[in-house]
């Protein structure tokens, strides 16, 4: 805390105030210069706690050091006013700090002399246009479109680097809680500037909700997709997008809703993504994506786009003629069985054919059916909308709730967090499994072709591989 103590003026010479000396000419004649007047130093302050006159210059905001004398008797800092450029006439106002040797304290000094500039040099962007810069900032303004509003409000206009720097000090300070829910993009489309080969004219919104924990789970290549409904009351659908770790657990990267369901809408979905693990300097490894969704043309052509490959679609087909499967006992005309059946491997070959994701290898550690996340959706509607469903106002205010939910879960300080798993998990049923598959001793044959080699196994109870089994499995 500040004191005030009875402290003796103090005269010298500055840096540059000294006494101009007496030259000798070249002809041998002397010339005196003029000499300079003296500063007279009036003390401040004194100061118990060297840190508090530290903050003050600080918090001032009109000083910068200029130069230290150290004697062994005392310590004078010296500071200048920066409201003028170091290189020119500098400012008679100037204060310095003596530490003292005998006693923990700091003096302050000012000299007698007032500023002699008129009006304060700007240093950093200008108060008004932080304060539109800001409002820009949460509308999701472009940095260049911010400096083309400052010029037409007739505000001054920060330089590139300036206003890049700031932005990023307004990032760290918006994003700085990693639970807090945020709109991370949003796009509105009106009737006038839709496209006309959109068959829809009617206006459209889509909007992506996170927090910065969320996206941290991106240290997995696999995404998983897919829409639920019933939860707002003007039908609009709503998406669920995450990744899942080497046990199969669901993470969510957030929550998206959208006034549709077509390649456009999944394109925005997978841009914040992608976006979003950039602007929070967070890798990803596009090539090796995997993605699992189900075969509906809107998702499959809209992930290409984004991430730039196709190669690991996983598609849920299998799942869906087992359940059907199941099913067959509800139709009363058996003969109807079989026509299902055959209509069902009908469509199934155009996948084989058409998809290259149906089958169970297709990527390591990765789920072959979205169960975690339709999970998730069922945890939405039972605990989060009570089954009800929320027109789009209130339902916005429930994402964010759910979102920092989500989070909060996530927490590795938690004792009871969600961990995501780095290591696949062997059950003990697994082990049991895989113990009596090798006790049946099944003939495998192996086939090597330069530097791949194909494996065959029996299905099912066959234990070994007659050739025509072979021929008509063979992969060229």
């Amino acid at each position: 805390m500040a004191q005030s103590q009875s402290v003796a003026h103090y005269i010298s010479d500055s840096e540059n105030d000294i006494d101009m000396e007496i030259q000798p000419s070249g002809n041998s004649e002397t010339v005196k210069r003029k000499k300079q007047n003296r500063r007279k130093w009036v003390p401040l302050c004194t100061y118990n706690d060297k840190d508090d006159v530290i903050n003050k210059i600080k918090n001032d905001g009109i000083w910068s050091k200029s130069h230290t004398n150290i004697t062994s008797e005392e310590k004078r800092i010296y500071y200048r006013c920066n409201q003028v450029k170091w290189h020119g006439k500098q400012c008679a106002a100037s204060i310095h700090l003596l530490y003292h040797s005998e006693i923990e304290c700091v003096t302050m000094y000012k000299t007698e002399d007032h500023h002699l500039h008129q009006e304060s040099r700007s240093i950093g962007i200008n108060q008004q246009s932080k304060e539109i810069i800001c409002e820009l900032f949460k509308m999701k303004i472009k940095p260049k479109r911010m400096l083309e509003l400052l010029e037409e409000k007739g505000s001054p206009v920060p330089k590139k680097q300036q206003l890049s720097n700031y932005l990023t000090s307004l990032r760290e300070k918006c994003y700085d809680d990693d639970d807090k829910p945020w709109v991370l993009k949003y796009q509105i489309e009106y009737e006038d500037e839709i496209n006309n080969d959109d068959d829809d004219d009617k206006n459209k919104f889509r909007f992506f909700v996170t927090t910065k924990r969320l996206f941290n789970a991106s240290i997995s290549n696999n995404i998983h997709i897919d829409a639920t409904y019933k939860l707002i009351w003007q039908g609009f659908p709503c998406f669920i997008i995450g990744t899942t770790d080497m046990i199969k657990q669901f993470h969510p990267y957030g929550f998206a809703v959208c006034s549709n369901e077509k390649e456009k809408d999944f394109e925005f979905i997978f841009s914040c993504i992608r976006d979003g693990l950039r602007n929070l300097n967070l890798q990803m490894n596009e090539r090796e994506l995997v993605f699992i969704a189900d075969g509906a043309e809107a998702i499959s052509n809209a992930f290409p786009k984004v991430f730039e490959t196709d190669r690991n679609i996983v598609m849920r087909w299998f799942h869906m003629r087992k359940r059907v499967e199941k099913k067959l006992n509800l139709v009363d005309d058996k003969a109807l069985h079989n026509e299902i059946m055959n209509d069902i491997e009908t469509l199934q070959f155009e996948w084989l054919e058409s998809k290259n994701g149906w089958y169970e290898s297709l990527s390591m550690y990765v789920p072959s059916t979205n169960n975690a996340l339709e999970a998730t959706n069922r945890v939405i509607k039972d605990e989060d909308t009570l089954r009800e469903r929320l027109v789009l106002s209130r339902f916005t205010v429930v994402i964010f709730s759910i979102v920092n939910k989500w989070s909060k879960e996530r927490n590795p300080t938690l004792i009871n967090s969600k961990k995501f798993g780095h290591q696949p998990l062997i059950t003990l049923s697994h082990w049991t499994d895989a113990y009596d598959w090798v006790k049946l001793n099944k003939e495998v044959i192996s086939i090597s072709n330069d530097d791949t080699t194909i494996y065959y196994v029996p299905a099912g109870e066959e234990i070994t591989i007659t050739g025509f089994l072979l021929s008509t499995n063979k992969v060229t």
